[in-house]
């Protein structure tokens, strides 16, 4: 957001030749603050809507090449990253989507990973955005993309790619993780704050889009779980079960709508 010159392309390919990339760069910003790229590889689009899932559907439908790796600016890519992604397409052809993993600053896995092997819906629960990556013209003639209404600056400020995995993964799309590291990132991912208002609102509202009426036990054994590990207190139970209520009356309303499943356009 509000970027204003090329210069934190640097450490994020530092241990890589940025010349072989193509880069699209969804600039969320004002009028007043433009970003310009006068490198051919390097795509800039200045937009004036806020929200994650805007942006990153942005890139998707004006990315160009066969792989897309899906990216934010506050990571360092590790080396030999072009020959990682391109060896695990020779050797996943049938792959629409490939995941890989990330360290955080100390060099420790960012999450405990699943064994390398065909994604389901429980593996898919470790992955974040800046370890995907998937074939343009598979999801663009699927038209998987990121849902309007889950992630920063949305209505459910989280669950952002779980919900863009399932919807990939529910429309019968192969998916591969591989156990090779590709990138660095911060240990501070809003997703992993558990005993947050916001992570139990917009997880209660995921799992109602997935699961139905079924949430609402889930978000018991939830606030279970949440006090059994010491995330809330017990006087917070009450309180906290009323914010998932809220998530999940929340997305039946937009249900009810009919707009909570419908492409944004840009």
């Amino acid at each position: 957001m509000f970027k204003e010159d090329l210069d934190f392309l640097k450490p994020m390919f530092q241990h890589n030749d940025i010349d072989d990339f193509y880069i699209i760069i969804i600039n969320q910003t004002n009028e007043d603050k433009l970003l310009v790229s006068n490198n051919s590889k390097i795509k800039v689009i200045n937009s004036f809507e806020r929200g994650s899932p805007a942006s990153r559907n942005l890139a998707i439908r004006n990315a160009s090449k066969d792989i897309c790796l899906m990216s934010d600016d506050d990571i360092v890519y590790q080396s030999k990253l072009f020959s990682i992604l391109q060896s695990a397409y020779i050797e996943f052809p049938r792959a629409s989507l490939i995941s890989f993993e990330a360290i955080d600053e100390q060099g420790k896995l960012y999450t405990n990973y699943y064994n390398q092997g065909v994604h389901n819906k429980q593996t898919l629960k470790k992955i974040y955005t800046w370890v995907i990556t998937f074939r343009r013209s598979v999801f663009k003639e699927n038209t998987v993309y990121f849902n309007y209404y889950f992630g920063v600056g949305s209505t459910f400020k989280g669950a952002t790619e779980y919900v863009f995995l399932r919807n990939a993964l529910d429309k019968g799309l192969l998916m591969q993780h591989v156990s090779k590291t590709i990138v660095m990132h911060p240990n501070e991912s809003s997703g992993r704050k558990m005993g947050s208002d916001n992570a139990i609102y917009t997880r209660a509202a995921m799992h109602q889009r997935f699961h139905g009426n079924l949430s609402y036990l889930w978000l018991l054994k939830y606030i279970y779980f949440l006090l059994d590990n010491k995330y809330i207190g017990l006087s917070d139970v009450t309180y906290k079960l009323s914010v998932g209520l809220k998530g999940i009356k929340k997305y039946k309303e937009l249900k009810r709508k009919g707009i909570i499943d419908q492409l944004h356009e840009n």
